[in-house]
């Protein structure tokens, strides 16, 4: 089933049987700069959330470095909880999105939105992941060496919705479940080469008792 969803409007062809709309990143949720001030209270309660912290294209959160230099809580942070998705602007070509399931405070490189209402927090965040929409976020990218998304820009991508929150959710679940299947043929072909390497080993081992 090819549910790859393109950015023209002209050429959108929907695999599955759905009403569509075509809205902009901007019109789905909202920035959520809630500032935690570095050595406050509530800053100590709050489980921190750097960049590292975050795999590219899959927005897994991986255990915190012990020697992050981001992880002393000397610098300001935003406020996040279950309900945003964690945005990377800092070299967006990374793709780091993540759907946190708790409350925390993450660096200032990472942008908190709140989905509204009608709009799945899943199937949003895979808006993010799209990499129609990392290529439009490099487009508009600032600085060179160390490249940031233009928020403001980014936020006016034109992306395709299903018009009821249950079909958007069906089409997150969808997508999660053939990623899923996709890492799970990942692990075996690794385990394959291990099992691969390991032969090549023992028949090197094994040179002199061939000949």
């Amino acid at each position: 089933m090819n549910l790859h969803i393109q950015d023209s409007e002209e050429n959108f062809k929907p695999s599955l049987d759905l009403k569509w709309s075509w809205v902009s990143l901007g019109d789905l949720c909202t920035q959520d700069r809630t500032i935690v001030e570095s050595g406050s209270e509530l800053a100590k309660r709050l489980r921190y959330v750097g960049l590292e912290q975050i795999e590219s294209q899959t927005g897994r959160l991986l255990p915190k470095s012990s020697n992050s230099a981001e992880d002393q809580g000397k610098s300001t942070t935003f406020a996040f909880d279950s309900r945003h998705i964690l945005y990377s602007k800092l070299r967006p070509y990374l793709n780091k999105v993540a759907l946190p399931n708790f409350s925390g405070r993450c660096t200032t490189e990472l942008i908190p939105f709140l989905p509204h209402a009608d709009v799945s927090r899943r199937y949003l965040a895979w808006l993010f992941r799209r990499p129609e929409t990392v290529q439009f976020a490099m487009q508009g990218k600032t600085g060179s060496r160390m490249p940031r998304a233009n928020i403001k820009e980014l936020l006016t991508l034109r992306v395709a919705l299903p018009d009821s929150l249950e079909q958007q959710e069906k089409l997150a679940h969808i997508i999660e479940t053939q990623m899923n299947s996709i890492k799970q043929a990942k692990l075996a072909c690794q385990e394959q080469i291990v099992l691969l390497d390991e032969l090549s080993h023992q028949i090197l081992s094994d040179f002199p008792l061939t000949v």
